[in-house]
């Protein structure tokens, strides 16, 4: 059972969609590399790795393990570092903006049960190549896939801060995030792709039947759920519904924290949600659900 939100999760991300024709490479976590280049097109990458040393890097900080060098037209333009722990590294050459221009797609993993994924994209702008980072992301991150056939990517992940809000990792269901990727920025375009906001909708339902079902944590599989009607414009079916179902008895997510310390306490799990959703961008500041 403890699983059984994480899969459900997993699984909304297999869909099938188009993916456009990109050049990857692949490195093992616990190899190391020397000069290795991949190249498609005026874009060319050459990637040096060592693995990490967990021990080590338990009782000091991180070193960055993963040097690699971006060249356009063969002129050296970006000489950059990361760190990576135990999964492979990922390096995609791949137009995401259908401007014929590969972008630059690292992906790493910094360590740890239930972390984290980091994706740095570079995309030539003006003569240069210009960064941009996710942050870290749990797990394995997202996927890039053209949702509407017009060769523009979106990158497909998940509100990482619905995790442990109301419940424990296991028992979290975050709501949807899309962006698209534009001159070099990722742009929120969630609220474009209701079919795919309604499935994973669909697994949010039948996942609250099921933990209900077996006496298991579901509130936080509710606070995405609420989040995920109000992206589809259903934030009063939505918020009924979470209504006749809350765990009444957990008081997981009722604390209010300032920086780190506790100064007052939520009346109940609905109060604490509402506010919640207000801080994150889905209600705004009176309460009602932002168009």
């Amino acid at each position: 059972m403890k699983k059984i939100i994480q899969v459900l999760s997993l699984l909304s991300f297999l869909i099938s969609i188009p993916v456009l024709a990109k050049t990857s490479l692949e490195l093992n976590g616990d190899q190391i590399v020397q000069n290795k280049e991949i190249k498609s097109g005026l874009i060319k990458v050459i990637v040096n790795y060592k693995p990490g040393n967990f021990a080590q890097d338990n009782q000091d900080e991180p070193s960055e393990n993963l040097t690699y060098k971006i060249y356009y037209k063969d002129v050296l333009s970006v000489n950059d570092k990361a760190y990576n722990m135990f999964a492979p590294v990922g390096i995609d050459l791949q137009v995401l903006d259908n401007n014929g221009t590969d972008e630059v797609i690292i992906r790493t993993f910094s360590g740890g049960a239930h972390c984290c994924t980091s994706y740095a994209i570079y995309t030539w702008q003006n003569n240069k190549f210009v960064k941009t980072d996710t942050g870290f992301i749990d797990g394995e991150g997202g996927v890039f896939e053209d949702l509407n056939n017009d060769k523009k990517i979106e990158f497909i992940t998940s509100d990482n801060s619905f995790l442990y809000q109301f419940s424990s990792y296991a028992g979290s269901y975050p709501p949807t995030l899309i962006y698209q990727f534009e001159n070099g920025k990722l742009i929120d375009v969630t609220r474009n792709h209701p079919k795919l906001l309604r499935e994973r909708l669909q697994d949010m339902y039948q996942a609250v039947l099921t933990v209900k079902k077996e006496d298991y944590e579901r509130n936080g599989v509710l606070s995405g759920y609420v989040a995920q009607k109000i992206l589809l414009g259903e934030y009063e079916s939505g918020w009924k519904f979470m209504l006749a179902n809350y765990d009444r008895a957990s008081d997981w997510g009722l604390d209010i924290y300032k920086g780190e310390n506790i100064v007052g306490r939520y009346t109940d799990y609905p109060t604490a949600l509402k506010s919640f959703l207000i801080d994150r961008g889905y209600l705004d500041k009176n309460g009602n659900p932002k168009q």
